[in-house]
C-alpha cells in the first residue's frame, strides 16, 4: 500500500522516489556493511556472514561485495518465515508476490522484494533461511544478554539464522558474522518477546475430568520439569470435563513426546501447541471461555 502511494504521488505530484532497496545506489550504500567486514577480518577466519532480508537491499549489497573479494565467504540471507518473499522467488527463478505477510518483523515485511535486489540475489546468495516468531524472539533476547542492546524483531533475523544453521550443521570452530540491523523496538511489544523468548517451552492443550485430583494428577505427569503457564477456568455446574493450557520446560524433543505420551496414557485428550501461532497468540488467553459462576473472584498475584 505504501508503494503504491508513493507511485502516486511521482504520478500526480511529480516527486522524486528515492527506493528504499530496489535502487543501485542503495544496494551498492548498504553493501559497504560487507566491506567493514571484510576490513574487520583481514588476516582471520571468516566462513559466513547472515544478513537479514526485507526487500533484499543490504542482503544483493553485502552479496555483490564480499563475493568480489572473499568469494569463498558464504552469504546467508535470513528471512521471517511468514514474509519469506526473497526465499519464494529464488524458489521459484522469478519473482513472486506474496498475498500477505507477518508484521512482526515488520521491518522486513515486504510483499514483494526488488527486481535488482533478485538479480543479484539470485547469482549470489548461497543459501536463504526461514525463521519463526519464537526463534526471532529468542534471538533478541540473546542479543540484549550478551550487549544489553534490545533489538527490533528485523534486527535479531540474523542472530535466528545463525542459530538455527549452527544447530542443523552441527558445527564447530567456525567463523560466522551475524547482522544485526535495527533496534527500532516498539515499547509495547517486550511483553510478547520475553513470553515467546524461551525455546525449551511447550505449550499444550489438555482435557481432564472435573473432579478432585484431576490436577494432582496432571501436574504429578509433569515434575520435576518447570510449569511456566496454566490457563484454566472452572466450566460451570454440571461439567465434566476441564480445558487447560498448560507450559512447561521440556528437555527436548524426547521429554516433550514422553509427557505427552503420558497425559494421552491416562486418558487426557492432549494438543501440542507449540507451533500454532493462533494458539499462543489468542486462544491461550481465552481459556475457559465466557462462563457464570455464583459469587467468582477474580485475583492477579
Amino acid at each position: 500500500e505504501a508503494a503504491a502511494e508513493a507511485a502516486r504521488l511521482v504520478e500526480v505530484e511529480g516527486r522524486t522516489l528515492i527506493h528504499p532497496f530496489d535502487d543501485p545506489l542503495v544496494i551498492a550504500g548498504q553493501g559497504t556493511i560487507g566491506m567493514e567486514i571484510l576490513k574487520q577480518c583481514t588476516g582471520k577466519p571468516l566462513h559466513a556472514i547472515f544478513v537479514c532480508c526485507g526487500g533484499g537491499g543490504m542482503l544483493a549489497g553485502v552479496a555483490a561485495y564480499v563475493k568480489r573479494v572473499r568469494p569463498g565467504v558464504l552469504v546467508i540471507g535470513v528471512e521471517a518465515e511468514d514474509a519469506a518473499g526473497m526465499t519464494a522467488s529464488l524458489r521459484a527463478g522469478q519473482l513472486q508476490e506474496l498475498e500477505h505477510v507477518g508484521l512482526f518483523a515488520d521491518g522486513a515485511a515486504v510483499k514483494r522484494v526488488g527486481e535488482e535486489t533478485f538479480r543479484i540475489c539470485n547469482h549470489l546468495v548461497d543459501e536463504m533461511l526461514t525463521v519463526s516468531t519464537d526463534e526471532i524472539c529468542a534471538a533478541i533476547k540473546d542479543g540484549f544478554m550478551d550487549t544489553r542492546s534490545i533489538l527490533e524483531p528485523a534486527g535479531a533475523l540474523a542472530i535466528a539464522g545463525v542459530k538455527q544453521w549452527a544447530a542443523a550443521a552441527n558445527t564447530r570452530d567456525q567463523t560466522y558474522v551475524a547482522i544485526t540491523s535495527g533496534a527500532n523496538m516498539n515499547f509495547d511489544s517486550l511483553r510478547f518477546v520475553s513470553e515467546r523468548a524461551d525455546a525449551s517451552e511447550t505449550l499444550l492443550s489438555v482435557v481432564i475430568p472435573e473432579r478432585p485430583g484431576a490436577f494432582r494428577q496432571l501436574i504429578g505427569r509433569l515434575e520435576p520439569r518447570n510449569v511456566t503457564e496454566f490457563s484454566y477456568r472452572h466450566a460451570g455446574p454440571g461439567a465434566d470435563a476441564a480445558h487447560i493450557y498448560i507450559s512447561f520446560q521440556a528437555a527436548g524433543a524426547e521429554d516433550n513426546a514422553s509427557v505427552i505420551a503420558a497425559l494421552r496414557a491416562d486418558g487426557c485428550e492432549t494438543l501440542d501447541l507449540t507451533a500454532n501461532e493462533l494458539a499462543k497468540d489468542h486462544a491461550r488467553h481465552l481459556a475457559g471461555g465466557r462462563v457464570t459462576i455464583e459469587h467468582e473472584r477474580l485475583y492477579r498475584f
